[in-house]
C-alpha cells in the first residue's frame, strides 16, 4: 500500500450529543448514492467501546486508535479512498494519533455547534439512565466550552435548526471531497 497517497479524512468533532454520528451517516449516504465515492466511516466511540477501560485511559483512546488503524487498513484494501471519523477530539495529540493510525491522512476538521439547550434536548432524547444522562449533560457543556477555546477545526457548522442531511450537504461542500474525487479519478 502506498502511504504517500494522501487520504482525505473528515473528522467531525463537537460535544457529546451534538449529532456527529448522525451527520457522518448522512455524509456517507450522499457520497455513496449521489457520488459513488468509495469511502469508510469509523465512529471512534464505537471502536473504543469496551468495559472496563484502563484506569489511566478512561476513554479507551489507545484501544480506539489501535482499532482505527486496523479497520482503516481493511477498508483501504477494499478500495476506500477517504475516511469519515465522527468523534470528540480534544487535542492536537489526538489528531496526531489519527495521523499515525491512517498513513497519509489529510485531516479536515469540522466542529458542530448548537446552543446548550438544543444539545441537551438531543442528549435527553437518547440517554437511557439517569446517571448516563447527568454525565452526558455535564460533559457536553464542558466540551462545548473547551472546543470553542481550542479551535482545532477548519470550519464550524451550526446544527441548531438543520437536519443531518442539510448539515451533510454543507460539510461536503466545505470539505471539497467531491471535487477532489473528480480530479483524482
Amino acid at each position: 500500500m502506498n502511504t504517500k497517497v494522501p487520504v482525505p479524512v473528515l473528522n467531525i468533532i463537537g460535544p457529546v450529543g451534538i449529532g456527529k454520528s448522525s451527520t457522518a451517516d448522512a455524509i456517507s449516504e450522499f457520497l455513496e448514492y449521489d457520488h459513488a465515492l468509495p469511502h469508510a466511516v469509523v465512529d471512534l466511540d464505537h471502536v473504543r467501546r469496551g468495559f472496563p477501560p484502563p484506569k489511566d485511559d478512561p476513554f479507551n483512546k489507545v484501544l480506539g486508535f489501535n482499532n482505527l488503524a486496523a479497520v482503516w487498513n481493511n477498508y483501504r484494501s477494499f478500495g476506500a479512498k477517504c475516511l469519515i471519523i465522527p468523534s470528540v477530539m480534544e487535542s492536537d495529540e489526538d489528531l496526531n494519533k489519527i495521523r499515525l493510525s491512517v498513513p497519509g491522512a489529510d485531516l479536515f476538521l469540522v466542529r458542530l455547534v448548537a446552543s446548550l439547550d438544543v444539545n441537551h434536548a438531543r442528549i435527553r432524547g437518547r440517554e437511557k439512565t439517569v446517571d448516563s444522562l447527568n454525565w452526558h449533560l455535564k460533559r457536553s457543556t464542558q466540551l462545548a466550552e473547551e472546543l470553542a477555546v481550542k479551535k482545532l477545526e477548519h470550519v464550524v457548522v451550526d446544527t441548531e435548526n438543520k437536519s443531518p442531511s442539510e448539515i451533510a450537504r454543507e460539510i461536503i461542500r466545505k470539505w471539497g471531497i467531491v471535487e477532489w474525487h473528480t480530479k483524482s479519478c
